[in-house]
């Protein structure tokens, strides 16, 4: 449960958002995301509240201004990598044609040219959550949230997909929101905020 919390974020920046299980870190992260509704109060992003959308303008905030990174990637397990990223571009009357370009261009960004007919199981998990990573940006999103990106990835795999995390705001112009429990993440934020009991911590 949230209670109190009151925080502006810079636009082209990454904060990150630490705390224990339990602190309230991914309910924030869904209430920013407009999964879930607050009891109370407003979330601002971008100018528009959250609080005053209907269902349906709630589902168009999801696909248009936000895009999601998952700790356990979220992939169909049926689809290649490019046909995973193409699904986020569906609902935009996007020419298939369109559709599969900007896939491929997402694609090769995180270094997976090579990976474009592979289905989630023949790829690595510092693949899968690179796959996630180009769905993410798909729909040219305002914001990413991020939840454990790296929580099931090994050392190396957690370096490659932080570096393209960081260079999210430079390259594509999307504000970057990441929560997790690794303070090497947190050290490579532009800001850090730490949640204890639905509560920002005094730094």
């Amino acid at each position: 449960m949230l209670d109190g919390i009151d925080f502006d974020v810079d636009a082209g920046s990454v904060v990150a958002i630490t705390g224990v299980s339990g602190s309230g870190k991914t309910t924030l992260l869904s209430v920013l995301g407009g999964l879930d509704r607050p009891q109370g109060g407003a979330v601002t992003v971008g100018g528009q509240d959250l609080s005053t959308l209907d269902r349906d303008r709630t589902a168009r905030y999801r696909r248009e201004v936000v895009g999601f990174v998952f700790q356990d990637f979220g992939l169909l397990g049926q689809l290649t990598a490019l046909e995973n990223v193409e699904l986020a571009l569906t609902f935009e009357r996007v020419s298939r044609r369109r559709r599969r370009a900007r896939a491929r261009e997402l694609l090769t960004g995180v270094g997976l040219a090579d990976r474009l007919g592979h289905r989630p199981r023949a790829l690595s998990g510092g693949e899968k959550q690179r796959v996630a990573i180009a769905r993410a940006l798909a729909n040219e999103p305002r914001l990413v949230l991020a939840d454990e990106p790296t929580g099931n990835l090994d050392a190396a795999s957690t370096a490659i997909v932080l570096e393209m995390l960081m260079q999210v705001p430079a390259r594509h112009g999307s504000t970057v929101i990441v929560v997790t429990h690794d303070d090497a993440v947190a050290g490579l934020a532009d800001r850090t905020l730490h949640l204890v009991d639905g509560q920002i911590a005094a730094p």
